[in-house]
């Protein structure tokens, strides 16, 4: 690595992050199965909480048997 690379990389360390905390992290839950099932918006489908879709409150899409719940309650970081 040349030494202005190293400065680039090295001052872009230094910047810190931009990212902000999200104040809602909201999934779609089915409705209506003995089992919890979450709505992946790439696949279309149900399944599992670890590939579901997180939105904010005015992303939510309105989805046929599907309840808004938090995503932080569900794993209880809340």
């Amino acid at each position: 690595m040349t030494e202005e690379v190293k400065e680039k990389l090295f001052s872009e360390i230094g910047q810190g992050s931009t990212w902000v905390r999200p104040n809602t992290m909201l999934v779609l839950k089915k409705k209506g199965i003995s089992y919890s099932a979450y709505y992946n918006a790439k696949t279309n489908k149900f399944g599992p909480l670890l590939e579901a879709t997180i939105y904010e409150d005015n992303e939510v899409p309105n989805v046929d048997d599907a309840e808004i719940v938090d995503y932080r309650e569900v794993v209880g970081v809340k």
